[in-house]
């Protein structure tokens, strides 16, 4: 299948290039959280009102989102807010009529995971991938999640009704550096995205 190799050369292509951006990693900032910046990854401006920072990596479609809402929040209301928003600002050419798929979602990479979600969507032309992790660390909330590109036209369409599982590994290294830089956590010899990552 044409859309198994893409996705396969383009993990290649990045792990290629992430020893020499991830080498001295920024900091970042929203609201009270710290944070490392995503390397490889532009900071999109969003309107004032939304509770979260948004980063985006083009040459791989993948918007990366950090937030710490309040305690006792709606997680179905805040996470159709900021899924709807990152594909409106990585994606503003796309319709945003999507048609959306669960995918089960398993293999937490931090000890602070208290829960997360998934999901692949279509819009008739674009297959699109939603995961994010939901964590409570020193009694904050903190969602870390990216929205990335799954598939065009036909390839997409069916990796969309085949319910094709897989990642995106851009998204998933990004989002466990930032996790770690917020927990702490050290990485082990195997990047906890190769132990849960499927590609396909």
């Amino acid at each position: 299948m044409k859309i198994q190799f893409a996705l396969t050369s383009a993990v290649l292509s990045f792990l290629l290039a992430w020893p020499s951006v991830a080498a001295r990693p920024s900091k970042c900032t929203f609201d009270l959280l710290r944070f490392a910046c995503p390397q490889g990854f532009k900071s999109l401006p969003i309107e004032p009102q939304q509770s979260f920072a948004l980063f985006h990596q083009k040459k791989y479609g993948v918007g990366l989102f950090v937030a710490s809402p309040e305690s006792g929040f709606d997680e179905k209301t805040f996470m159709t807010n900021v899924i709807k928003t990152t594909l409106a600002k990585i994606f503003p050419k796309e319709s945003q009529k999507y048609a959306w798929k669960p995918v089960d979602f398993s293999g937490s990479v931090s000890t602070f995971e208290i829960g997360g979600g998934m999901a692949r969507g279509f819009n008739g032309s674009q297959g699109v991938l939603i995961r994010y992790r939901h964590l409570k660390f020193n009694g904050k909330e903190i969602i870390v999640g990216y929205a990335a590109e799954f598939g065009r036209g036909s390839e997409g369409k069916e990796a969309f009704g085949r319910g094709l599982g897989g990642d995106s590994m851009p998204g998933c290294y990004a989002a466990v550096d930032v996790i770690y830089s917020i927990t702490g956590e050290k990485m082990s010899d195997n990047n906890p995205c190769d132990l849960v990552g499927d590609i396909r």
